[in-house]
């Protein structure tokens, strides 16, 4: 049924949940505080990448999820093309210059060298072999393209969809140096308020307003060690292809 069709205290329901100030007293998800958090790591982190590149004609969103820095890429490079995937079926692209599709980090079906710019944040700790994934994506990424990536830092709160806690900034380092990546900056985020949000949460039983605010208060204060780092590295020297290529 349609929402000219349906009943009139059915409409009304509708309008009153989604309104903004009720909005926030219903259940959240963590996503919305780790956009807050990430923002001031990654922001300057892609500035960098751009500048370095230059003109960006193709960028890539490895790992994409529901596309939540989506919005960050685009306002970076907002005359390139936006390739975006996850292991899930994406959701509908937002606009003409983005193309969403499903694929594995350690098989990404682009051709060698197509992308002037990579992003993939949060999705490294997922998967078990982090050196083809790694390899897959200096291998998508033109000589001289930029790559910025996140990934939590020991110590990180527990995530049973993990299969690595984390990495330090000298084993991320030589991660991605053995694939011809070489790390020019690097950014520290998440702090304790934030790992309180992921320690606390649960499903439909924390309001949005909790995990917003903690996330603010974590962005302004950066109370304790912090849980996620963040890097942009140069795609200097040739690639080491580990993974199978399309």
């Amino acid at each position: 049924m349609t929402e000219r069709g349906a009943p009139a205290w059915r409409r009304l329901a509708r309008r009153v949940i989604t309104a903004p100030g009720l909005r926030l007293l219903l259940p959240g998800w963590p996503d919305s505080g780790r956009r807050i958090v990430q923002y001031p790591a990654l922001a300057p982190l892609l500035g960098r990448a751009v500048q370095q590149v230059g003109a960006v004609r193709v960028a890539l969103n490895a790992g994409a999820g529901e596309g939540l820095h989506t919005p960050l890429i685009r306002a970076m490079a907002p005359a390139a093309v936006l390739l975006e995937f996850d292991v899930a079926v994406c959701p509908d692209a937002p606009d003409r210059g983005t193309a969403r599709f499903s694929a594995s980090l350690t098989a990404i079906p682009l051709a060698t060298g197509s992308v002037d710019l990579a992003v993939c944040t949060e999705v490294l700790e997922h998967v078990t072999d982090d050196d083809a994934a790694v390899s897959e994506l200096r291998r998508v990424l033109a000589d001289g393209g930029s790559l910025v990536l996140s990934v939590p830092t020991p110590p990180a709160v527990f995530d049973p969809a993990h299969v690595r806690e984390g990495y330090t900034l000298a084993q991320l380092s030589a991660l991605l140096g053995r694939h011809g990546l070489d790390v020019l900056d690097v950014q520290y985020c998440m702090h304790a308020l934030f790992k309180l949000v992921l320690k606390r949460w649960r499903p439909r039983r924390v309001p949005l307003a909790v995990i917003v605010g903690l996330s603010w208060l974590d962005r302004w204060m950066r109370i304790g060690v912090p849980m996620d780092i963040a890097v942009v590295a140069r795609a200097a020297r040739p690639p080491t292809i580990l993974a199978s290529t399309p």
